[in-house]
């Protein structure tokens, strides 16, 4: 398999019904691209994420210490980097927060700027890094290659308390778009996978495929353009789980797109 899931000691949150996603993986960490011609995503850009690696490969999202490569290869040449970091966390009885995965959301810096560069000409980095019309842009430029890459901290969660949670945000939207039946057909990818801690999912949207890996191994794809936007809301849209992930992702590509 490509991805390599480090251990992490951590103690054992309490073994309660908790939801949401898990978390994914990434490959060649050491081959990042900051050079190319299209200026991708700067260094200085990527060093606010999290915090660094013992190594300095990659950042480490504060709340679970689950590790993130620099960048993430699929289909695009350089690989798509680092963009931003956050974490899914649920309130639990009102009194305690449990991290239920960390989130990295990784872009193509280049393809990004020549895409939707033009479209934010007039607008303020600050402003733009707040307005949602960037993140749509984002979810649907085809051109783009985007990764939402989840890491599991909550050693507890269960499959279908993952999917259920998935499904409760995707259905609304789905239905709305008449797409309902794809439903099943992306949740049934997961029927062998046994969740576990520090494992990874990512969700890699390239040309009009939405790619499933779970630790670095396919699991399918879907060819759904209103699949792959509901699924991108839940963490980039209106109404985000992860708020940190989104402001981060926000200061990243506005500052990208601008510089």
């Amino acid at each position: 398999g490509l991805g390599m899931s480090p251990s992490f000691t951590t103690h054992a949150p309490l073994g309660v019904g908790a939801l949401l996603l898990a978390g994914p993986e990434a490959r060649n960490t050491h081959k990042v691209a900051f050079a190319s011609p299209f200026a991708s995503i700067s260094a200085s850009l990527i060093s606010r994420l999290g915090t660094a690696t013992s190594d300095g490969k990659g950042r480490r999202e504060p709340h679970t210490q689950m590790e993130f490569p620099l960048t993430f290869c699929m289909n695009s040449k350089p690989c798509s980097q680092l963009a931003a970091i956050g974490v899914r966390s649920k309130r639990l009885l009102g009194i305690k927060n449990l991290h239920i995965y960390a989130v990295g959301v990784y872009v193509d810096g280049a393809a990004a700027k020549k895409a939707l560069a033009h479209q934010f000409k007039s607008s303020e980095t600050e402003d733009l890094a707040k307005n949602q019309a960037m993140f749509d842009s984002l979810i649907a430029a085809d051109s783009v290659e985007k990764t939402v890459r989840l890491v599991i901290s909550f050693g507890s969660l269960k499959r279908t308390q993952f999917l259920d949670a998935l499904e409760e945000r995707l259905v609304p939207a789905l239905k709305e778009a008449g797409e309902s039946a794809v439903l099943d057909q992306f949740k049934d990818q997961f029927n062998s996978v046994e969740f576990r801690r520090g494992m990874e999912i990512t969700f890699t949207s390239v040309g009009n495929k939405l790619v499933t890996k779970v630790d670095g191994e396919s699991y399918g794809a879907v060819t759904n353009p209103a699949f792959t936007s509901a699924l991108f809301n839940i963490w980039l849209g209106p109404d985000s789980v992860s708020p940190d992930t989104k402001e981060s992702l926000g200061k990243t590509l506005s500052a990208t797109l601008k510089g």
